[in-house]
């Protein structure tokens, strides 16, 4: 989610700002434990001394704070205009934090945190907020390491200097940084860096079809086509829509390579996710603005073949429906099709997507799915569930 500079000139409209924001500490260096689940970064944040986990989203322009979460958080401060990974916008309540401290109870301290108030979608979650990259644009460095499970942050303007590894530069674009990515062929691409995002690499359709249509090298990239909708948003689903599934022989970070690359189409930006955390550390440098990439293994390229998932859901009127699914995954050849509504899953109803967190949907274990098709007919279904 990120928010866009408007022209209103209205009291009642919030403005993006990190001059509201103070550190409780100078020329520190703070280690922080963090949690890497699905594909996510998971920092501890104590508030009142209790103990939280937030979020880490570069794709987000500032903090999110959840309705119905004991945070804290205060009276709304005006509206902000913004707009979610899908590109969809609504002006929204800005709300400040408490003082958030990094990492423990007596960990660097955050003052005037601001954070846009949202509502949960309909996804299961483990966190009650989000730090998004304002805290970098506050001029905070950061080192991050899964493998680890570690992020070191510091206000020291060299200290990461002497690191070595793949630096690309970023611009902001909406206050959030984007990269220059060679993606397919000779084209160069304007691509989010967004942690908050589970996939490697996705890439924008709008931009897939204007060069498929001028280079005809393009389509053969293209590994199958189904119709749906892939990405949920802060303010909803995308259109429904031609997707492509993708494969990309080589994805260029500088002048390291990312072999093997699985991606699909989306409505919204094209954007790296976090998945890529899985294949070294990441240092982010808002002095230099710029992202220094250091891989695992050594070397200047790396082995990826990931896997992109074979079915999405969905909610829509209170029902959790089969959003998109490959047409070639056991999904589909069993009976799975796109708006397909979920009524159960062994036995037990299905009453949003929070019902179908990977605590009940087990890779490698046959699941009983009962679903009612467009017509109003049910039918029953077991298959052997994958992502």
């Amino acid at each position: 989610m990120t928010l866009t500079a408007g022209a209103q000139k209205s009291d009642n409209i919030h403005r993006y700002n990190t001059k509201e924001i103070t550190l409780g500490r100078r020329d520190f260096v703070d280690t922080i434990q963090i949690e890497f689940v699905g594909n996510q970064i998971y920092i501890p944040v104590y508030i009142n001394g209790r103990r939280h986990l937030f979020n880490l989203d570069t794709g987000s322009s500032q903090g999110v704070a959840y309705i119905g979460t004991d945070t804290g958080y205060g009276q709304p401060l005006g509206g902000i205009n913004s707009r979610d990974a899908n590109g969809l916008t609504d002006t929204i309540p800005v709300v400040e934090f408490p003082e958030l401290r990094l990492g423990s109870a007596d960990g660097v301290s955050v003052r005037g945190y601001k954070a846009s108030l949202l509502r949960r979608n309909g996804r299961h979650y483990i966190y009650d907020g989000i730090i998004g990259f304002d805290i970098f644009n506050k001029g905070l460095q950061a080192k991050i390491d899964v493998r680890r499970k570690q992020l070191v942050i510091t206000d020291r303007k060299n200290f990461f200097d002497n690191g070595t590894g793949y630096a690309m530069k970023y611009k902001l674009k909406r206050w959030t940084p984007y990269l220059s990515i060679n993606t397919w062929l000779d084209y160069k691409e304007p691509v989010l860096f967004d942690m908050g995002s589970t996939d490697l690499f996705v890439v924008n359709k709008a931009h897939f079809d204007s060069e498929r249509k001028k280079d005809p090298r393009v389509p053969s990239l293209v590994e199958e086509t189904a119709y749906g909708q892939n990405a949920l948003g802060s303010y909803g689903a995308e259109k429904r829509d031609l997707i492509f599934y993708l494969k990309f022989p080589t994805l260029s970070w500088g002048k390291f390579t990312f072999r093997d690359v699985h991606s699909f189409t989306t409505q919204g930006d094209s954007k790296i996710g976090a998945s890529i955390l899985n294949y070294g550390t990441f240092v982010i440098n808002p002095r230099k603005k710029q992202i220094i990439f250091s891989p695992y293994g050594g070397g200047n390229s790396a082995e990826v073949n990931n896997h992109v998932d074979d079915i999405s859901y969905m909610e829509d009127n209170g029902h959790t429906i089969v959003a998109s699914l490959r047409h070639t995954s056991d999904y589909y050849k069993y009976g799975f099709r796109e708006g397909d509504v979920v009524i159960s899953v062994d036995g037990i109803p299905v009453s949003g997507l929070a019902d179908l967190t990977l605590r009940r949907l087990q890779d490698g274990k046959t699941h009983k799915f009962i679903l009612r098709d467009l017509r109003g007919f049910d039918k029953e279904i077991d298959i052997q569930a994958t992502r």
